[in-house]
């Protein structure tokens, strides 16, 4: 993982609205879940090998102090290869886990499977059983959109173990002004980005109904 940007990205802006803007943030978020209740945000694991000190949440690490983590962790070893995914955030609100993928520019959307052979065959096997279709399953891990396949497929898991969990496509406009190239003005252009990730994974309303999107201005802070 490398170190965060000073200045730009979306790391850098999910720490410093997590720090400097966190009311205006979770207001944005509100507006979406259509609920007013507090969110409650995990704070991030100690990393003592980036000159930050700061890491990310990998896979299911986040609920090792939850009451059934030994039966899930040995469902999901079954589930997932060992190196699973990466975490920008995890807030909970109203009994509902979000993990959060944060996104500053439209080709961060855009990744594919890098796993070893063994390993993608245990993801293709997850995959299937999300999906319950074959073909669905390997377009998923040949798409340069698989970083959103596996993301809904790690929801799919949670909701499967009996932990309501969604996932919150954290969209920040203004958040690459260093990059005239990189940086996204307006939601539309986000949105289209988005359309264009269900239309190639053929996302079916279930799959759809695991994903919220939040657009927050980089440039406000919620006072102007």
């Amino acid at each position: 993982m490398a170190e965060m940007a000073l200045g730009y990205g979306s790391e850098y802006q999910m720490l410093r609205y997590l720090g400097h803007h966190r009311m205006y943030l979770d207001s944005k978020i509100k507006e979406v879940t259509n609920s007013n209740s507090a969110i409650e945000w995990w704070d991030y694991p100690v990393e003592l090998n980036r000159d930050s000190l700061d890491g990310e949440w990998q896979g299911i690490n986040f609920l090792q102090k939850y009451p059934d983590y030994n039966r899930i962790y040995k469902e999901w070893q079954t589930f997932w290869p060992k190196r699973g995914q990466s975490w920008d955030g995890i807030f909970q609100q109203d009994g509902v886990i979000y993990v959060v993928e944060a996104k500053a520019h439209v080709k961060e959307m855009e990744q594919k499977c890098q796993a070893s052979e063994e390993s993608k065959k245990m993801i293709r096997k997850a995959f299937e059983q999300v999906t319950g279709n074959q073909s669905k399953a390997k377009s998923w891990l040949e798409s340069k959109h698989y970083q959103l396949a596996n993301r809904i497929a790690f929801v799919y898991f949670l909701n499967s173990m009996g932990i309501k969990a969604e996932l919150c496509y954290l969209f920040f406009l203004n958040g690459y002004c260093v990059n005239a190239t990189k940086n996204v003005t307006s939601e539309k252009e986000f949105e289209m980005a988005f359309i264009e990730e269900c239309k190639e994974l053929q996302l079916n309303d279930a799959e759809k109904s695991l994903i919220i999107r939040v657009y927050v201005d980089a440039k406000k802070d919620g006072f102007e």
